[in-house]
């Protein structure tokens, strides 16, 4: 049996155009063999659970990914599951850098092709306690998965490594029934409200997209770009008592964490690339995007409904007020309240998690120049040089950070616009 499915979750660029590489790394007193083998079972069981990650694209053109009951799961699973050895200790950034050079899909070069492979990192180096280093990773694409129902699935697979798991009895020919529902489905069915408060929704989303006034954006660079290198990777730590005063902060002036750090993001690009005396410019980011899960409703399971499931708010607003202040620190705070009025104006709004599939059909260039579906006229204008800001949220919300013999450390991410680079 074949099931076809052209879903409009909507990665925020077009057809495919995105890789996604995360994982989390983690501590475990079990041996390397061990754990491989469950790592490998535990792919096995959500392969049934989540069969989106055995699916395959109709062709180059349509953005239609097509499922077939595999006629060689072991064939499957050994181009799908790969261990890596990555010396004394982990380095995650040092791997995310490597798989940006990969291209999706992963082929064994004879009628197996997959856009979802799951990397199990493992170490040499053991700590006085018996305990080694390992990373468990996806890479795949972007209409597949985005960071909240993947961290969903790497807590499955940890659970089921550790043996504490759902207990899932794999039926290969009732596969196909967990294919995910489409988003409109996944949040509770059609609104009655679209038809009047919907179109109203799609039309502000249009007109602050038709703005004449430009995103403020990072200067592109002025000599050509290699895109043969692994992109730099920076991190910065806050440490537990500087989160601690900033989420106090944050509910001191009324905004979320997310606003405040949305805020702080938008303002470095304009210190990066100074606006030029007398021009007018909106708010560095055009859109912002939303997971879909808050609206999900019974019988769908975040936990296991493993697909893109996100859509955007529009955040166009002038910065000519802000900028008018000196002092950055009340830049900051007005901008954070600005972003806030948006999410507190989108995010009760019903008809939000539609639009995206009212979208979905859009005929739209993609950035070869090709037609194909996606959602990007409507919701932004593509820039390529658009710096984007993106919050997961409180990450211990969907991986626990204790699985019986496994305790998970942190999480690592990586996108890559597969066009691009």
């Amino acid at each position: 049996m074949t099931r076809m499915n052209n879903f409009a979750y909507g990665a925020p660029f077009s057809n495919r155009a995105c890789e996604v590489c995360i994982g989390v790394n983690f501590t475990s007193t079990l041996r390397v063999e061990e754990l491989e083998a469950r790592a490998r079972e535990a792919l096995d069981k959500l392969r049934f659970l989540c069969p989106i990650i055995a699916c395959t694209v109709e062709d180059v053109v349509s953005p239609r990914w097509v499922y077939t009951p595999s006629a060689d799961r072991e064939a499957w699973l050994k181009l799908a599951f790969v261990v890596e050895e990555r010396g004394p200790s982990l380095n995650p950034s040092e791997f995310v850098q490597s798989i940006a050079l990969k291209r999706l899909p992963y082929t064994d070069g004879n009628e197996t092709t997959i856009f979802l492979r799951a990397y199990l990192l493992t170490t040499s180096k053991e700590s006085d306690d018996g305990r080694k280093e390992y990373g468990l990773y996806f890479h795949g694409s972007h209409s597949i998965i985005d960071a909240g129902p993947a961290l969903h699935a790497l807590n499955l697979m940890c659970e089921w490594i550790s043996g504490e798991g759902m207990d899932v009895r794999i039926e290969p020919s009732e596969e196909w029934k967990n294919l995910p529902v489409d988003p409109i489905t996944a949040t509770g069915g059609p609104s009655k409200e679209w038809e009047t408060a919907g179109m109203r929704l799609l039309q502000e989303f249009a007109e602050q997209n038709a703005r004449t006034t430009p995103c403020h954006t990072l200067a592109p660079p002025t000599r050509e770009v290699n895109l043969s290198l692994p992109p730099l990777r920076h991190t910065i730590t806050a440490s537990e008592s500087e989160t601690a005063a900033i989420i106090a902060e944050a509910k001191k002036l009324g905004v979320s964490v997310s606003a405040l750090f949305h805020a702080a993001f938008c303002l470095a690009q304009i210190k990066m690339n100074p606006i030029p005396e007398g021009a007018e410019v909106d708010f560095p980011s055009s859109s912002i995007t939303v997971s879909l899960e808050r609206y999900m409703k019974p019988p769908v399971d975040p936990r296991t409904h493993l697909i893109t499931s996100m859509t955007t708010i529009p955040s166009r607003f002038s910065m000519a007020q802000v900028l008018m202040e000196r002092n950055e620190k009340a830049r900051l705070i007005m901008t954070a309240k600005l972003l806030q009025e948006c999410f507190d104006r989108y995010l009760v709004d019903p008809c939000l998690p539609l639009v995206f599939a009212a979208v979905g059909t859009t005929v739209v260039a993609d950035l070869d120049g090709t037609e194909s579906t996606g959602q990007q006229s409507l919701l932004e204008p593509f820039t390529i040089w658009r710096a984007a800001f993106e919050n997961l949220g409180v990450v211990e919300n969907k991986v626990r950070t204790q699985h019986g013999k496994i305790t998970a450390e942190n999480i690592c991410l990586g996108l890559r616009l597969r066009k691009l680079m």
